[in-house]
């Protein structure tokens, strides 16, 4: 038995001593080199852990802290700046790809064309989104309604 006192007694709480161990630690604790009193006050210490329970938060109050405008603009806020970040590298990525692959003149014309419909493509299904998410904003029958 040459654990630390605190360690022993919580494991002879706990009942998680060999029984060699205990019929010992009962010995020191009879003839006073464990102190009785800690023994006392760690079993008080964890009766009174034991009955404690914490109480959970209504549903009422989370709805009220997530419906707050503080929490709110938060979120969108770091959306709004994510989207940002990200659309400003994502337009740098291409537009120094696209103006390599034209300023380059051993890439094949076909290339080129490709890449020149592909990027064409995406801007007017970019534009032709926004303009239907504009649309679709201002008339949304649904808008006022909490999902």
């Amino acid at each position: 038995m040459t654990r630390d006192w605190n360690e022993l007694i919580s494991a002879y709480l706990d009942d998680e001593l060999s029984p060699a161990d205990r019929l010992e630690f009962e010995r020191r604790l009879e003839r006073g080199e464990v102190s009785g009193q800690e023994l006392e006050e760690m079993r008080a210490m964890r009766s009174l852990t034991k009955s404690i329970q914490l109480d959970e938060f209504p549903d009422e109050i989370w709805e009220r802290y997530w419906h707050q405008t503080y929490n709110r603009m938060e979120r969108n806020t770091g959306w709004i700046l994510l989207s940002i970040g990200t659309i400003i590298l994502t337009s740098y990525g291409a537009y120094e790809f696209l103006s390599s692959l034209w300023i380059d003149p051993s890439e094949p014309w076909w290339l080129r064309l490709a890449v020149g419909c592909v990027a064409i493509g995406l801007s007017v299904l970019f534009v032709s989104v926004l303009r239907e998410r504009w649309f679709v904003r201002n008339r949304d029958p649904y808008r006022g309604i909490k999902r």
